[in-house]
């Protein structure tokens, strides 16, 4: 365990070293911002807002949310609203992004036909981790990551994936975002 610490404090020290140069890093002085992610918390593609609240020169905090609609016939729960809370270490330009989030989701119970027999409202947990691309006055946003999510359901004793009465299936799912700041 403290071999893995130590690790952990080598590979965290030129970071905050790096981030200490206030020179380095400047704020972003467009806060607002609307994306189009491909693949990433959406499942397919996502329509998303973001806002920067926490603005420093190294660190910045920003809240998004976001939506992705798919049709009862593709056979995909139909609306998702991804939200999250993304921190960004910023070099520059270049932003090492990281977050949290939960993802709403719509689901229907079906019929023998697939028509929709009950509406009800379900979450998936979700997280970020990736790089981003970012002028400080820039209105360009570029962004590539891997946004898992992690799924949980109440199920019977015999399913494999049970821990504790929980059914848990983690979804590994890549993004690519293009932004415009304003």
């Amino acid at each position: 365990m403290k071999k893995i610490q130590a690790l952990i404090i080598v590979l965290l020290i030129p970071l905050f070293v790096v981030c200490q140069d206030l020179h380095l890093s400047q704020k972003i002085n467009l806060q607002n911002s609307v994306q189009i992610d491909l693949g990433g918390h959406g499942l397919l593609y996502s329509i998303n807002y973001e806002r920067i609240f926490i603005n420093n020169n190294a660190f910045k905090t920003a809240g998004q949310i976001g939506i992705s609609y798919y049709p009862p016939s593709s056979g995909i729960r139909d609306v998702w609203i991804p939200i999250g809370i993304n921190e960004l270490f910023s070099f520059n330009n270049h932003h090492l992004e990281t977050g949290l989030g939960l993802v709403i989701i719509r689901e229907a119970t079906r019929n023998i036909d697939n028509s929709p027999n009950y509406w009800f409202w379900s979450w998936l947990y979700s997280g970020r981790i990736g790089y981003r691309y970012q002028k400080p006055n820039g209105r360009l946003i570029l962004r590539v990551g891997f946004t898992p999510l992690l799924e949980t359901s109440l199920l019977n004793e015999s399913d494999i994936n049970n821990v504790g009465g929980l059914r848990l299936e983690f979804h590994p799912l890549p993004v690519v975002s293009i932004g415009y700041n304003f």
